[in-house]
């Protein structure tokens, strides 16, 4: 029997799974880790906790297998993204990560606008100037902390630090490298140009792998801190969006999922490069395949934000509400009744489509009589709200949705699920095996090792449709006339939330 192991690297935690050849999941485990907000729209990461909890996740799924190196296909990681990451020569981070939700670098885009303009960085890296992207974040760096960025050997990303410390090899995917605003879609390389214009050392930017090379192999000490053999081959790798695509299924033109979890993604399968400066285009990590995105700021986070600074009374069932908290807010939001309550999921600014670091989430219609659960009912509908507004921008961009599969962490509600599926007006199905993409990145290390010849193929021979939630027509008509509200009142109040953020 041969073995595969995924291992994803979210925003709020990493983890790790093995498959068996057959691609059944036999363990699987996971690790939490914090995000630091020193100031208002600033997002950080400590890179030391992606891989205490990274080897935490591993040693768990290892403990009941004692498996030789050559019993191991290989190892991919996927990872949240785009961050920037400076590391020393010998690998150790020189500051904490700025992770994609890091807003700081409005002045760096504005530079990047007044020099170089948007016309040209979309011409170049086939998307907008924003502060998602690497490379503000990377000019913030070299503006405000010079002596860091002399110092740096390598600007890495999430699972390129993983990589690192699984096999001390430097390196990037051309999926994560086709989301940093460095990178030439038509060379398919780091901008030469554009890094001139800029001063950027090139340098200091690792090697670009496809996803499926093998760029190592695991060393003596990751071996002694994370249980697994000395010599399992590793993978380059991919972003989260990419392999959770892969794994329910997004391979052609036209098939889509929406991946909840702290934030939500929306991603649409492209044979040619999609061009649409209000979402994101990717490359997949399929070869020959691209990948429309729509990234959402906040989503489950939102919920979870509910959950730590609300949460449920003395009055309620405590023991349910600690043993499962988003279950009791799930039937909290099925029984409340109906609402004008209306919620903005801006908590985090806004990514795709509005791109406004300035927005900001708000309740709209609290009264007297409003209820808990009428509030968790508004945060679900308001993310699916949001989650609409970047399907209507795909498909006004030229492109078909004929599909729409639902993975991550919020695909375990069935409420959340039946309230897209009635503002979608669409069905949404879930999969029966969804594992936050560590199974596309299974599928992955079964295409680079040869255990399987065809991705296409093998996505149609191992994956299954677990529920499909159909449009409830009662609600459809409903949610349309609200969804043209929440769309009006965030044009009627965006330069207000761009004022009240500059007092």
């Amino acid at each position: 029997m041969r073995y595969l192991i995924g291992i994803d690297i979210g925003t709020t935690n990493a983890k790790a799974t093995l498959f068996d050849q057959h691609f059944c999941a036999l363990a699987s485990a996971g690790r939490e880790y914090p995000t630091h907000f020193p100031q208002s729209g600033w997002a950080e990461q400590d890179p030391l906790d992606w891989w205490q909890a990274t080897a935490a996740a591993l040693r768990d799924i290892m403990a009941s297998y004692q498996l030789l190196p050559r019993q191991i296909l290989g190892i991919c990681v996927s990872s949240q993204a785009p961050a920037v990451l400076p590391v020393a020569p010998d690998g150790y981070p020189l500051r904490r990560a700025l992770i994609w939700m890091d807003r700081r670098s409005g002045p760096q885009c504005e530079q990047l606008h007044a020099t170089i303009g948007q016309e040209q960085i979309h011409a170049v890296t086939g998307n907008r100037i924003d502060p998602y992207f690497m490379l503000p974040k990377l000019m913030w760096i070299m503006q405000h902390e010079p002596d860091i960025h002399a110092s740096a050997w390598k600007y890495l990303q999430v699972n390129g630090y993983i990589n690192y410390r699984l096999t001390g090899q430097a390196t990037c995917d051309h999926v994560h490298a086709s989301l940093t605003g460095l990178y030439s879609v038509t060379e398919r390389n780091w901008a030469e140009t554009l890094a001139k214009e800029l001063q950027v050392d090139l340098e200091k930017m690792p090697d670009i792998h496809q996803s499926t090379d093998y760029i190592g192999v695991v060393t003596a000490a990751a071996a002694l801190a994370t249980g697994l053999p000395e010599g399992v081959p590793v993978l380059a790798g991919t972003v989260d969006a990419a392999a959770s695509a892969l794994e329910c299924g997004v391979v052609q033109k036209g098939e889509a999922a929406e991946m909840t979890g702290t934030s939500s993604c929306f991603m649409l399968g492209c044979d040619t490069w999609p061009d649409s400066l209000n979402l994101v285009s990717i490359h997949h990590a399929v070869p020959g395949q691209d990948l429309l995105i729509g990234p959402i700021s906040s989503t489950g986070a939102c919920l979870k934000w509910y959950r730590d600074q609300i949460g449920c009374s003395e009055f309620d069932d405590l023991a349910t509400y600690r043993e499962n908290p988003y279950r009791y807010l799930d039937n909290l939001a099925l029984l409340a009744r109906d609402s004008k309550l209306l919620f903005l999921p801006y908590m985090a600014g806004e990514r795709a489509p509005l791109w406004d670091s300035d927005v900001r989430g708000a309740f709209i219609g609290l009264t007297h009589s409003t209820s808990r659960g009428q509030l968790v009912r508004a945060i679900l509908e308001g993310s699916a709200f949001a989650l609409k507004q970047v399907v209507d921008e795909a498909e006004k961009s030229g492109q078909q949705v004929r599909s729409l599969y639902s993975v991550g962490g919020g695909s375990g509600s069935p409420v959340w699920l039946q309230l897209k599926a009635s503002i979608l007006g669409r069905p949404v199905r879930t999969m029966k095996q969804s594992a936050s993409g560590a199974f596309g990145n299974a599928l992955l290390v079964a295409y680079a090792s040869g255990l399987i010849d065809d991705l296409g193929h093998a996505v149609a021979d191992n994956i299954r449709i677990d529920t499909t939630y159909e449009p409830d027509p009662a609600l459809v008509k409903t949610y349309d006339a609200r969804y043209k509200v929440f769309r009006n009142f965030y044009e009627h109040m965006k330069d207000d939330f761009a004022h009240w953020a500059r007092l």
